[in-house]
């Protein structure tokens, strides 16, 4: 830990800011006077919402989100600078304020995802020679079937394409990384992928290409098929210029009531271990705001291996439901828990993250470029909640077409009725199960044989 470099989230409460004006907090008069003065006056902040900080307020277009109880969240500015114990003196001083809801630090660097087994024999060398057509690896997507026997089931998306059109078509959805996102990979690019927040500098890992081929890799007869590959728009976000409730905001800002918001984050729990992004406050709260607007939040449960039934976890689920869906990793065969992924009561549920999930990205199964590379060894609670995430929106994209649309609680539930069950180890709750969910919404009669 003391290595690292912290982000220091502050939340003021609202009644002890007099006004917000040209990126300035203006503190009430008794806050000047009292014993806070000194602190307050040594500080600079950047607000953690910047479209906040002419006036304080703000309110969405597509959606009823008003984000005006955040004038108060900021970041000070210069506390990835601080050495460790001089950011914890500081932190301190500030959660003994009256006028302060809650503190955090947020780690400034990612938190990377556990690695996928090696790649097997039948892998090796597809990356070798120049080639002048890219394979199509749908046959190494298993996770889009159904039952394909030995207790491999997946999520059934194939069947759903075929008997229900639940391609994802009128859905939006916003995924927030660590990273960056390759929004020119050959499986990918298009006007219907758009960069909200850039991270500067070079592309420098996969993860975000990663996710975005799970959700949406495009039908063209090469590459990968995403789940939900007539999805109508994929924003990506990166956390890194604006925090992650700033990134947040700005990925609400396009979404509507019924649309999907991917939260592929972590933050340290007990011990620094990994669990869900909304551990901290201020992720939690806008979150809330988020599944209370009818935007379909799905987050990752962490890679720590935590269990959030354990005591410390006691104020955490003290908040209540925020609306989320967590998801935990579990193996290809079995649905087990994998070893890493955090569980407990608040974990809804599974996909795949025992290394088994193939993508775009990375390269170890096929590299012609940086824009042609794909992966059979996507791994941890991020693939998982972008299985997820491409499930929620594969049924919602079929509710739409009937006139409505899901509410987030409506959508966890029918995904944990309806999804199978999970075998053994901490609770993470069952894999879903598109097919099932739709026709338990529909009562069809599914014909023909599945795939």
């Amino acid at each position: 830990m003391m290595n690292k470099t912290y982000n220091l989230l502050v939340k003021f409460t609202p009644n002890s800011i007099s006004k917000v004006a040209n990126g300035k907090i203006f503190f009430n008069e008794s806050e000047k006077t009292s014993k806070n003065a000194s602190v307050l006056s040594n500080l600079e902040y950047r607000h953690a919402i910047p479209d906040l900080a002419k006036t304080g307020e703000i309110k969405n277009e597509e959606n009823s989100i008003d984000f005006s109880q955040y004038k108060g969240l900021v970041y000070i500015e210069n506390a990835p600078t601080m050495p460790f114990e001089e950011l914890q003196r500081l932190a301190t001083a500030l959660r003994d304020m009256a006028i302060v809801e809650y503190v955090e630090l947020e780690p400034v660097e990612p938190e990377l995802d556990p690695a996928g087994p090696a790649p097997t024999s039948s892998d090796e060398g597809m990356s070798a020679g120049p080639a002048s057509t890219t394979p199509n690896f749908v046959d190494r997507q298993d996770y889009l079937q159904g039952d394909s026997g030995s207790n491999v089931i997946g999520i059934d998306a194939m069947n759903a394409w075929r008997l229900f059109e639940a391609t994802g078509q009128g859905i939006r959805c916003a995924d927030i990384e660590n990273g960056h996102f390759a929004y020119d990979h050959e499986d990918l690019e298009g006007a219907n992928f758009i960069e909200l927040v850039p991270l500067p500098g070079g592309n420098v890992d996969d993860h975000g290409t990663g996710v975005a081929g799970i959700v949406f890799a495009r039908n063209n007869e090469f590459g990968m098929l995403g789940i939900a590959y007539d999805i109508d728009t994929f924003y990506g976000i990166s956390q890194g210029p604006l925090g992650r409730v700033g990134g947040i905001a700005e990925g609400l800002k396009h979404l509507r009531a019924g649309d999907v918001f991917i939260y592929e984050m972590q933050t340290g729990g007990l011990n620094s271990e990994l669990v869900p992004a909304d551990f901290n406050r201020g992720v939690w709260d806008i979150t809330k705001q988020a599944t209370d607007a009818g935007i379909i939040v799905v987050a990752a449960a962490g890679n720590g291996g935590e269990d959030l039934d354990h005591p410390f976890y006691d104020e955490y689920k003290s908040r209540g439901d925020n609306g989320s869906i967590r998801v935990g990793a579990g193996t290809r065969t079995g649905r087990n828990r994998f070893v890493f992924s955090t569980y407990g009561s608040p974990i809804h549920l599974q996909a795949w993250g025992d290394g088994y999930i193939a993508t775009c990205g990375k390269g170890d199964l096929f590299n012609e470029g940086r824009t042609r590379t794909y992966t059979s060894i996507f791994a941890g609670t991020s693939a998982a909640t972008a299985v997820v995430g491409g499930a929620v929106i594969a049924v919602q994209s079929w509710c739409k077409r009937t006139g409505k649309v899901l509410t987030p609680r409506q959508m966890r539930e029918l995904l944990i009725r309806t999804g199978t069950a999970q075998g053994t180890g901490g609770h993470i709750g069952p894999l879903p199960h598109i097919v099932n969910a739709i026709a338990s919404l529909s009562a069809a009669q599914l014909p023909g044989p599945e795939i």
